[in-house]
């Protein structure tokens, strides 16, 4: 009797845990269409609900869990410590970005904590929520974007499309709940990827699930952010790979091997033109249609866009100097390097978010808010061991990947591998997680917790999968 009153206890604390995990990824979701709202309830019920998820979490599971985990809370306590040896003893100017490295820790573990079924259903459940609300963003968003308009949605009046040209407009993008290209990107690549995951676990909804996936791809297109675009063509190659281990039957192995090899190249370089072809196929349409709805949006755009042979959805970057100069990312990069050493103790003690790039900004040419890779930027916030250990996380996620990637799981499983390898070369190129975000409506934002409650799923496929050595 005793036995099976610890079992139930175990279970409800873990469904509890999941619970807790979803309702927060929501929250955290809603943000953009609420900011002013959400910011209310963040500061009142919000950081109760942080606390105590936390709190209900680690009074039972306390430092243990496997390698990655303890890494995050690690890497959390260091963050703390930093904040200290900055002189914000009592967290007047940090407090939110310790609770939202706080929160991550406590997402990690909880797929690792579950159950294989318990597993599933929470997963299918966030994709359900989640999914349905980016399927609507990308509707709205790609509206406002190939038609030219803008339009603002209460209660709070975020506006779809370009309504300014404080970026200086130079090619139609989607604008989707008041934030950049960047940002919104992540969210329909995310959206994209789990469709996938679907696709091969739902049977029973095969096509439905088809056409979203044509949607999040088209969305992803018209956002014209090159790093989730390559992430995406990365993740298009790894599919070819995964359908190419299990359907082709070639006896000899170095020609399987080859044949393979070949197949995720072409299937790479397909997927990234694929955007592209997007854009050009949409603004035939477009042009063909004679659509009369008045392009309130043009008076935003640079001038050298508009055509007068018909509307243009073409990226007019140089692709040249964007591969050698990564759109003067490299330049943002070596700034660390004078920053660092005019504040060698910034090794030691990171720095403030708000003073992060003070240092930095006397050596680049350009406002960059960021460091524009999340390596970097954790090691200009906490110092040097923040950065090890976070690069230590890294690298043991990316050998669990492999492993559970190349092993005997389903195709929906070792798909889970696409979002997290995606996150992280993403971030290779942007900021996303360990650090603030660069939404800066909330300190950590969806991007962030649904890589880690997808990595905490990941990790324990991996985990059963290939069992650690003792």
């Amino acid at each position: 009797m005793q036995m099976l009153k610890t079992e139930w206890s175990d279970r409800r604390w873990r469904l509890f845990l999941a619970f807790c995990a979803g309702a927060m990824l929501v929250f955290y979701m809603l943000c953009p269409v609420a900011p002013l709202r959400w910011a209310d309830l963040y500061a009142s019920y919000g950081k109760t609900a942080i606390a105590a998820f936390a709190a209900i979490y680690f009074f039972r599971a306390r430092l243990d869990g496997v390698k990655e985990v303890k890494l995050v809370i690690w890497y959390t306590i260091w963050l703390f410590v930093s904040r200290l040896l900055n002189t914000d003893w009592y967290l007047q100017n940090e407090l939110d970005l310790v609770l939202s490295r706080v929160l991550c820790c406590v997402v990690l573990p909880v797929g690792l904590l579950l159950e294989e079924k318990e597993r599933r259903v929470m997963l299918d459940a966030v994709i359900a929520v989640c999914g349905a609300f980016y399927f609507v963003t990308a509707l709205l968003g790609l509206y406002a974007c190939i038609f030219g308009v803008y339009f603002y949605l209460p209660p709070e009046h975020v506006v779809f499309g370009l309504d300014n040209n404080f970026y200086a407009n130079s090619f139609v993008r989607i604008v989707a709940w008041e934030t950049t290209r960047t940002i919104s990107a992540v969210w329909f690549y995310l959206a994209w990827c789990m469709m996938i995951y679907e696709l091969f676990k739902c049977t029973s909804r095969v096509w439905r699930v088809f056409i979203v996936i044509a949607l999040f791809h088209m969305a992803m297109a018209f956002c014209v952010t090159r790093s989730v675009l390559i992430a995406a063509s990365v993740n298009a190659a790894m599919l070819a790979v995964l359908l190419g281990m299990r359907y082709l039957r070639i006896e000899k192995k170095a020609l399987r091997v080859f044949a393979i090899t070949v197949l995720a190249l072409v299937s790479l370089v397909v997927c990234y033109l694929s955007f592209g072809w997007l854009r050009a196929g949409t603004a035939a349409v477009y042009n063909a249609m004679d659509v009369k709805i008045e392009r309130t949006s043009d008076q935003f755009m640079d001038q050298n866009v508009l055509s007068a042979d018909g509307q243009d959805f073409n990226d007019n970057r140089d692709f040249k100097e964007t591969v050698f100069t990564g759109s003067n990312r490299l330049g943002v990069y070596l700034s660390a390097i004078p920053a660092i050493k005019d504040e060698p103790l910034r090794l030691l003690t990171g720095k403030y978010s708000s003073k992060l790039m003070d240092g930095p900004h006397r050596y680049q040419i350009g406002p960059f808010w960021h460091m524009h890779n999340y390596l970097l930027q954790v090691l200009m916030l906490t110092g040097l061991p923040g950065f090890l250990l976070v690069l230590a996380f890294t690298v043991l996620v990316v050998i669990r990947m492999f492993r559970l990637f190349f092993s005997r799981a389903s195709l929906a499983v070792k798909s889970l591998t696409f979002p997290v390898g995606g996150v992280f070369l993403y971030g290779m190129l942007e900021t996303v997680i360990f650090t603030a975000s660069a939404d800066e409506r909330a300190l950590t934002d969806f991007r962030e917790l649904f890589f880690f409650l997808v990595c905490g799923v990941m990790l324990a496929y991996s985990y059963e999968a290939a069992p650690a050595k003792k």
